[in-house]
């Protein structure tokens, strides 16, 4: 069993070893640069040895063969420089080891006869030259032929046994003696051959397990960019990616071309998550995706930006019909109805354009103005796209204006207070008081505060005008009977920020009022941008005995949930339902259910935004109680406590000429 293993390992040392394709090519590469400098080596030993016999030894042997075997030392010599080129082809390169294998054995055996046969002639010294030749040239065809063992084994087995067997056979003491010490240098070579392989092909090993972690790292490289810059959700491109490509489409317009940014945000997707939890609204986002890529195509860049919030790049289309089609489209696919664990919900879209280089050049600018068009759409047209317009821009420098007036403005001096009464239908008596904010520039004038609000929120400096209103309407109320409740509005910002409830609660406490005669007015959108933080800040308000109404309701997209689950103390009904209230059984129908519905909860309910006879006459109809509005009184910046009873008690027969005047709340 050993002397087959043995067989086995010595085969095995003479063949090509395929099963390593990487070895082959880096033996067959290495030879490419070593087999020329062996035939240099052999040709040169050969004229040498042909020189120091010529005229002694038969010229056939010391030019003819020379000839002939200098010339086949060229040729061979230049197709192996030329291999270079090819030694990474691995049949190619196989096929050279298996013939350097042979030809390693043909020109050992040549090489070594000629030189043997050399010995004959001469004297002393050209015998010991033929010594000399066989060892100084085996000795350096094998460290020529180190990287491929089979050709250098091969070599040390011809011509050095050869060499042995020849001059240990002379008779010769002195040959005898360098045949013994020959034998002894051949397996120090055998060794070294062993070795150099060893270490080579390790090496080679060594550099092949560099390059798989070299690409495995390239790959991961490669994962890792693909995942920064893809949605884990929906797989579509990220927020990153996004602007990324942005910058791309920008630079590639410069020289003349045309493309359109697109703005898409679904409206009412905040209560999915709320109502039937984080899962759901994933699974919303998902389908809203697959949605819009069928619509897009493949080949648009569709990219979610965060939340529900979605960034579309059209190359080369900027024609305003067109664009405004694929918005219909896109905002049409979306408000159809979401399958949602077992049940349906229903969304819409909005959608703000903005065109290079129409309305601006820099990746920045087309974005912000894709981002206004899109919060004009959710403003003024809910569920439809737009396109950004001159106008649009003469806004944008409007709010810029208003920021500016802003932050450089004296507040605590500009800002100030009206009241507007909210009467009881029934009885005609005052019901409580809603403070409503002015602010009064010197350079912009009186500016609205459904102007300036949501500028300060954008800005961050809504808390400023909220902590400012508040105290200047606790210290008004120090002065008022001790019946009469404060309505006053929060922000979307002040009623999620936990903060500004302590600090509502700890300012009433300080100006000694009770929290019971505060009711704090909030909005559906207010509650729609984070709805856990601001029930919790409804709850503390609450908690602490303050009141908390509902404001604008029935305009938002969950509000019987907000009215079940935070227990509003009241509701007041939106003005768009009042104002064609007198010839539309709808919004009759509307409000006679919101009347009904506080009724059996138990919550008031006031009307906003009666200006005629007729519709606080219907209001009465359908079992309305609490009502404010411009038939009742106009916000002033004084409360006249005289008038109040009188107006209280009057017929209120007469409208007043300027009731269709619009004075926006804050």
């Amino acid at each position: 069993m050993a002397l087959k293993d043995l067989c086995r390992s010595i085969v095995g040392t003479f063949r090509v070893r395929e099963d390593q394709p990487e070895l082959v090519r880096a033996q067959v590469k290495a030879l490419s640069r070593q087999i020329p400098l062996l035939y240099i080596l052999l040709f040169a030993n050969a004229v040498a040895l042909a020189f120091t016999h010529y005229g002694t030894a038969p010229d056939w042997m010391t030019v003819y063969i020379p000839a002939v075997l200098g010339i086949v030392c060229l040729i061979r010599g230049l197709a192996w420089m030329r291999l270079r080129d090819t030694a990474n082809d691995f049949a190619s390169a196989v096929l050279h080891l298996r013939r350097i294998r042979i030809l390693a054995a043909v020109i050992s055996v040549v090489f070594t006869a000629w030189a043997i046969k050399m010995f004959g002639y001469g004297d002393a010294y050209q015998q010991g030259h033929v010594a000399y030749f066989i060892s100084i040239t085996v000795v350096g065809c094998i460290f020529c032929l180190l990287h491929f063992p089979p050709a250098a084994l091969l070599v040390v087995i011809i011509v050095l046994g050869s060499f042995i067997l020849h001059f240990g056979s002379t008779g010769n003491e002195v040959y005898v003696a360098i045949a013994a010490n020959m034998a002894m240098v051949s397996l120090m070579i055998v060794q070294i051959i062993r070795s150099y392989y060893a270490a080579f092909s390790g090496l080679v090993e060594s550099q092949i397990d560099l390059e798989k972690q070299h690409t495995k790292t390239i790959e991961l490289s490669n994962q890792n960019r693909e995942l920064a810059f893809r949605d884990a959700l929906t797989g579509l491109s990220n927020r990153r990616a996004f602007f990324s490509h942005l910058d791309e489409a920008v630079a590639r317009a410069k020289d003349g071309g045309r493309f359109a940014v697109a703005m898409i945000d679904l409206d009412g997707f905040k209560p999915v998550n709320d109502v039937h939890g984080h899962p759901a609204g994933d699974d919303v986002l998902v389908k809203a995706s697959a949605r819009l890529r069928d619509i897009l195509g493949p080949d648009v860049l569709l990219a979610r930006l965060g939340g529900d919030e979605f960034g579309v790049i059209l190359d080369d289309i900027t024609d305003a019909a067109e664009l405004i089609r694929i918005g219909r489209e896109l905002c049409g696919t979306l408000n159809d109805p979401f399958e949602v664990g077992g049940g349906t919900v229903q969304l819409s879209a909005s959608l703000g354009f903005a065109t290079y280089p129409a309305v601006a050049r820099k990746p920045n600018a087309l974005f912000e103005r894709a981002d206004f068009a899109l919060y004009y759409a959710k403003k003024n047209m809910p569920g439809h796209p737009v396109l950004f317009a001159a106008h649009h821009e003469t806004l944008i420098r409007h709010d810029s204006q208003i920021e500016q007036a802003l932050r450089k403005a004296d507040l605590e001096s500009e800002l100030s207070i009206h009241y507007q009464p909210v009467f009881d239908l029934h009885s005609g008596k005052l019901h409580s008081i809603e403070v409503l904010a002015r602010w009064d520039n010197d350079k912009m004038g009186r500016v609205s505060p459904e102007m300036f609000f949501p500028v300060a929120e954008k800005t961050g400096q809504v808390g400023t005008l909220s902590t400012i209103l508040f105290q200047k309407a606790l210290k008004s109320m120090i002065a008022w009977p001790q019946d009469v409740p404060l309505s006053f509005n929060l922000s979307a910002r002040d009623i999620v920020l936990p903060d500004m409830a302590h600090w509502l609660i700890d300012q009433i406490k300080f100006f000694g009022i009770d929290p019971g005669r505060l009711t704090f007015e909030v909005t559906e959108t207010a509650l729609l941008r984070d709805f856990v933080s601001a029930r919790a800040s409804i709850r503390y308000l609450r908690r602490h005995g303050a009141k908390v109404a509902l404001d604008d309701f029935g305009i938002g997209y969950s509000s019987l949930r907000y009215v079940h689950e935070l227990e509003f103390d009241c509701l007041k009904i939106d003005r768009s339902f009042i104002e064609p209230i007198v010839t539309s059984e709808r919004s009759q129908r509307i409000v006679k259910t919101v009347i009904d519905m506080c009724d059996n909860l138990g919550t008031d309910c006031v009307i906003e935004g009666i200006e005629t006879p007729e519709q606080r006459d219907q209001v009465l109809r359908l079992g309305g109680r609490l009502a404010q509005g411009y038939f009742f009184a106009r916000p002033s910046a004084s409360i006249d406590w005289d008038a109040l009873p009188n107006v209280a008690d009057r017929d209120w027969t007469e409208t007043p000429s300027d009731v269709r005047q619009v004075d926006a709340k804050s």
